[in-house]
């Protein structure tokens, strides 16, 4: 073989490297996490599932506060290439610091799998990504490429547990200060839950979309991109970050009062038709308006006191020349190494791991058998209750994953009604969703909540529970529960779900289950806590004998 023929081999070696290093990676990478973007998806458009809906609809009902999610990838997108096209970044490959970081954000994702906790993979997609860029191009290259990566933060879905239970404060404090406003505007108001009324036989409800958490999230979100192109610097920029929290909870307290004045001068249902409608979109105008007009005011600031800031183009000193060698091969080939393969050969390795810890195990046990944990009939403190079975949505089967469960309504002698509700897996741990999200996806206001505790329970005593009241219009409801998780009960959902991922883990009862009490709270919230009591420590003592 010739000079001339091996000089003639060996680019197309280096050209074909680079390419199938991308391609492994790239591909292992959506394997890897495809099944986490599906489940981001149905939590930005709840309603993607309901196929009989126009695809209108599909992407417009339902109640998000993430709607703003698939713009987060794409302009986080966007900011990577006309960074690497336009400002200078050196190829100094960090392989200590990338293996460190890929490492342990690929255990993260594994052990989330493991558990199911779909938000934590996506935080850990960051972390890869992170390491990624110190592994192939290094740190001053993270120095860089921080922001589009940060940025993907805001793409990821909070628990709903989390979501919801902000949903509640944010609801009673938007009420409270919304009241109290209008009020010193001189409207004859009150207050009661997250009840609005006004004089002349008028109501408002704050509902969940009123309460500024979806505006929060979303000018969180592009609150980040704007303080990140301002004309502030160093901790002037973090404290134009930090005010978007109080400008997102002003904008919206303004929309609230809003609200109840429209609703005083003309009607509830003009305030809560258009006007409702267009104050929405408003209300991230006004939010601009005072973060920009704050950007403004600290410039001013420190020119008045004769400090002023020194403003630079954002890359200053940083932008590519003419002259500069290009950019985009130099970081493409550095996939093409020996360390480059290495880690698309990691990345196709974790893929693979993701598959097989997401696997489908079927129970053994049958819905018959959780249909037998607690009586037909229940003697509960002398007296004799019959019951008929009630049956669950297709739709809420389909968020429970389809677990096994017991839904029966009791009915008392005197013909007050309790409905009982037992939601049991035996080895899926996402079977058990806290009642708040169900209540409150279902379009139940909820205007109160409290830990209590359940006395006098056969072979236990005390039961740790927890209460809440939900309003739907004038009527009220009672919803008492506790948690089951293995041999214990809690009232905790982070408590349970921890005791059953550690449970299943050392291979002990990794059962758990919800059990829900209900009954109306029009005649007395008292006689409705004290009949949903009765029948919880009822059936406790069923529950430990016939469940695992």
């Amino acid at each position: 073989m010739t000079e001339a023929t091996l000089s003639s081999e060996q680019p197309t070696r280096k050209t074909w490297r680079p390419a199938a290093g991308w391609v492994l990676l790239i591909g292992a990478l959506v394997a890897s996490f495809a099944h986490n973007f599906w489940e981001m998806w149905l939590r930005w458009f709840p309603a993607w599932h309901l196929t009989h809906l126009s695809l209108y609809d599909r992407f417009m009902e339902g109640e998000s506060y993430y709607t703003h999610g698939p713009l987060i990838p794409v302009v986080s997108l966007v900011i990577a290439v006309l960074l690497i096209r336009h400002v200078r970044i050196p190829v100094k490959p960090n392989r200590k610091l990338g293996g460190l970081v890929l490492g342990g954000s690929l255990l993260l994702h594994l052990v989330a799998c493991l558990a199911r906790v779909n938000f934590a993979s996506g935080f850990a997609l960051i972390g890869v990504l992170t390491g990624l860029v110190l592994w192939l191009w290094g740190l001053r290259a993270l120095r860089q490429l921080w922001f589009p990566i940060a940025l993907l933060v805001f793409m990821v879905p909070l628990p709903e547990v989390t979501i919801y239970d902000l949903n509640f404060r944010l609801k009673m404090f938007a009420a409270d200060w919304g009241v109290k406003l209008a009020s010193a505007l001189g409207v004859i108001v009150e207050r009661s839950g997250n009840r609005v009324f006004i004089e002349g036989d008028k109501s408002l409800v704050i509902a969940n979309v009123c309460n500024g958490l979806r505006t929060l999230i979303s000018l969180l979100a592009f609150g980040a991109l704007y303080c990140y192109v301002c004309r502030l610097r160093g901790l002037w920029r973090l404290g134009l970050f930090a005010m978007t929290v109080p400008v997102a909870v002003v904008s919206n307290s303004i929309r609230i009062v809003s609200l109840i004045i429209v609703a005083d001068i003309w009607t509830p249902e003009v305030a809560t038709g258009w006007y409702h409608d267009w104050s929405g979109i408003l209300i991230f105008v006004l939010a601009f308006m005072l973060m920009f007009g704050i950007e403004r005011f600290v410039l001013w600031a420190r020119k008045a006191v004769g400090r002023p800031a020194q403003v630079v183009p954002l890359f200053h000193g940083q932008t590519r020349d003419p002259a500069d060698p290009p950019q985009w091969p130099t970081m493409c080939r550095s996939l093409g190494s020996t360390s480059g393969l290495a880690v698309g050969a990691l990345m196709v390795f974790v893929a693979v791991a993701v598959w097989w810890l997401g696997r489908t195990v079927p129970s053994g046990l049958t819905p018959e058998i959780v249909a037998k944990a607690v009586p037909a009939d229940l003697n509960v403190d002398g007296r004799s209750l019959h019951s008929y079975p009630l049956t669950m949505d297709d739709r809420t089967l389909m968020i429970l994953e389809h677990p096994s469960y017991l839904y029966r309504r009791y009915i008392a002698p005197d013909g007050v009604v309790v409905d009982y509700c037992l939601i049991f897996s035996k080895d899926n741990r996402k079977g058990t969703h806290p009642p708040d999200v169900c209540l409150a996806g279902s379009g139940e206001g909820i205007v109160a909540k409290a830990d209590v505790v359940l006395d006098g329970v056969q072979g236990r005593g005390a039961l740790p529970c927890r209460e809440i009241v939900v309003q739907s219009g004038l009527a009220k409801q009672y919803h008492l529960y506790t948690y089951k998780c293995g041999d214990r009960y809690t009232r905790s959902f982070w408590t349970q779900q921890f005791v059953i991922f550690t449970n299943g883990l050392l291979n002990r009862n990794a059962s758990g289950a919800l059990v829900r009490v209900s009954t109306s709270a029009d005649d007395s919230l008292g006689q409705a806590k004290a009949r949903c009591m009765a029948l919880l420590r009822a059936s406790v003592p069923h529950l430990d004998k016939n469940l695992p």
